[in-house]
Order: C-alpha cells, then structure tokens, then sequence
C-alpha cells in the first residue's frame, strides 16, 4: 500500500471528555455533520453515557463513572469498502489485546465484535461507518468497557474488570488512552499488512471456534461448530456436515 495517510496520526491526541451524554457515537457524527473537519484520531471519552447503543439495536448502559464509554473517529480511506470488515476485526483484536494485559482469563471475540472473558461478555463495540463512493470517508468506533461496575442486575453472563480482578478504583481515563494506543497500533497494522492479515488474527481470538454449540437459526435451535468468519464478515458455521454462512441477524449464539 503506497498511501502512508495515517503517518504522524495520534489517536486521542484530542480527547473531548464530556460529563453526560446520549450516545458518543451520536455526538461525534453530531460533530462531523455540524462542525468544520475534525482531525482523524479525535475521541470522544464521556462520564455517563445513557443511551448507548449495541449490535443488533440494542442497548448499552452503565454506572455513572464506572465504565469506559468512548467514540473515536478513524478515517480509513485505504480500506476499500468490500473489507470494511476488516476495521471492525481490527478494533476488536486491539481491545483483546489490550484486556490480555489487564486479566490472566481467556480473552476472545465473539462474533462479530463483543468481547468476552471466558463465557461472560465484557466490551461492546459498534462502528458506523459513512461511505463515498467504493469507499469510507469517516469511521465512528464506539466502545464500551466494563471497568468498576460489579452489579448488573439480574445478568450472569456480563462481567467487568473490577469483577475479574477485585480491584474497584481503576483509572477510566488511563485505560482509554492505553486502549488508544492499542488501536492505533493495529490500525497501523491494517493499513501495512492488509485485511487478510488482520482477519487470519481475528479468526484465532474467535469466540466458540471449532466447538460444538447451540445457535438459534430462523427460531430454531441447532448445534452448529464456527469455523471461521469470512472476509465480508459473514461467521460461517458447520450445520450437519453443510457449510453455512450467516450474517449478523441470521444466527444467535445461545450462551448460559
């Protein structure tokens, strides 16, 4: 790749820190839309975010200051749009990354970009991408880690740092600019080696790989074995000896 348009970048180098918000997401395209150009590499890093978004139309919420909530503009302009996938498997390998170093416990993704330790799920992440042409003009990465919280109601299968570690005092903001410079390492990844380096890496964090699992397909439930996800994005699954692949709202993993 000859287009060397992220040297000198610096994610986080401008961090707008907000005390509350809706959605991080929805303020930056908020910024995007309504502002002058905001310079790649600018994150949003908010105290309470309440009306977080997820994958599948769901929604993310957390304690008040306990949590890292945070959107970071990326402008991939080198990713051609056919493996836009592989920015969201960059994102996701960079936040494993990033928790190996915090946990001794298992760290994967689980498709397509949740992350989770051992069987209970820890980080989400939702990128928005705005499109040009056959290419992507502006990226918006959010991301929500579970960092101080320990309650969650009635859930059993959410988890966070403080409950993985005992430590409940942990430093929202030096965790974000530690997962700054864990993406930005992978990002730079992406744009020297391409995406079919980054997915083969992704496909080794997968979440489930090579087990035999329950999926809900079509409100049915079926035992299924992931293989691998594709270059598209699409998790492709051994169903009685057949080879299928899924996207995002056609399958459910079906944890306990």
């Amino acid at each position: 790749m000859q287009n060397n348009n992220i040297s000198g970048l610096i994610i986080g180098q401008n961090t707008i820190y907000l005390d509350k918000v809706a959605s991080t997401n929805d303020y930056l395209r908020e910024l995007l839309s309504n502002f002058k150009p905001l310079a790649e590499g600018t994150a949003i890093l908010a105290e309470e975010q309440f009306q977080g978004k997820g994958q599948r139309g769901s929604s993310w919420v957390s304690e008040r200051g306990k949590n890292l909530t945070t959107s970071i503009l990326l402008k991939p302009h080198f990713l051609p749009l056919a493996q836009q996938f592989a920015l969201s498997a960059t994102i996701a390998i960079a936040t494993v990354n990033w928790l190996k170093r915090k946990t001794e416990q298992v760290v994967t993704v689980k498709w397509p970009n949740d992350i989770y330790v051992n069987s209970k799920k820890i980080t989400g992440i939702l990128i928005e991408n705005k499109l040009k042409g056959s290419k992507i003009e502006a990226s918006i990465i959010g991301i929500g880690v579970n960092i101080n919280q320990i309650n969650f109601d009635t859930a059993t299968t959410i988890t966070s740092l403080a409950s993985l570690t005992g430590r409940e005092d942990y430093n929202i903001r030096d965790l974000a600019h530690e997962l700054f410079q864990a993406i930005q390492q992978e990002y730079q990844i992406l744009h020297d080696q391409g995406p079919k380096h980054q997915l083969s890496r992704y496909n080794e964090l997968l979440f489930w790989k090579g087990e035999e699992k329950p999926f809900l397909i079509d409100g049915i439930k079926k035992t299924g074995i992931i293989q691998r996800v594709s270059g598209e994005g699409k998790l492709c699954v051994l169903l009685e000896d057949t080879l299928r692949e899924f996207d995002i709202k056609e399958i459910t993993h079906l944890i306990t």
